[in-house]
């Protein structure tokens, strides 16, 4: 199986250094359009300094965002949800599909019939319901981690889920240049993070769903082994 977060290595850089690219053009660092000789040395002069900066921004935006735990991140992504939603669909999977039996592949019946220790422990207190719920639910994907659909699938969300984090990165840095006049302010390109931010919020708390609800998906196709 290949590793897990090799987008760190791919995706991930690609999508930081599109960004910064685009903070240069609207910022007219790089001024694409030349008429002469003069306009064309001129631009690859503005393309080497682009570079050097593109590099000293991509080391800083990378760095701040590699200190952000696996926690602070899940926190990040629910607490600025644009679902209105404060907890991971792991931690109330069950409940969930109890009250809103909506996915074509499986039933609220057939979860029961599965698990039906589960739904008979599930606690009252909501505190203790959420811990219950992600606890059953990590066991059963720790038993079918290295299944390709799910690898793919945990792979997508973590994916999008640090493309979110660094589009926030980047919405920080760029408030702060921005307040210290380090570069002028240019509300277009504030708009357009923010949008981007909102977009990348709702594709990785989708892809967080769709990972949850295929380990489910998953476990319930296979041969029954016995109730837990």
């Amino acid at each position: 199986m290949k590793d897990l977060k090799n987008y760190r290595e791919k995706e991930l850089p690609l999508y930081i250094i599109s960004n910064i690219l685009i903070f240069l053009v609207v910022h007219q660092f790089i001024q694409i359009y030349t008429s002469d000789l003069y306009g064309s040395v001129e631009l690859l002069s503005q393309i080497f300094a682009s570079i050097v900066l593109s590099v000293i921004a991509f080391g800083l935006i990378f760095v701040i965002e590699c200190l952000f735990t696996d926690e602070l991140k899940r926190k990040l992504l629910y607490l600025f949800s644009f679902f209105g939603k404060l907890n991971p669909p792991g931690y109330t999977i069950f409940s969930k599909i109890r009250d809103k039996d909506n996915d074509y592949r499986f039933t609220h019946k057939s979860l029961q019939e599965k698990y039906p220790l589960i739904y008979k422990n599930l606690p009252t207190n909501k505190k203790e319901q959420l811990r219950y719920e992600n606890k059953e639910w990590y066991t059963i994907y720790n038993k079918i981690r290295e299944v390709p659909m799910i690898h793919v699938s945990q792979r997508d969300y973590l994916l999008c889920r640090d493309i979110y984090i660094s589009t926030l990165v980047i919405l920080l840095l760029y408030t702060v240049v921005s307040a210290l006049k380090l570069v002028n302010f240019n509300s277009h390109y504030l708009i357009f993070l923010i949008i981007t931010s909102a977009i990348t919020n709702i594709g990785a708390n989708r892809k967080a769903k769709r990972f949850v609800y295929n380990v489910i998906a998953y476990d319930l196709s296979k041969p029954q082994e016995g109730g837990k």
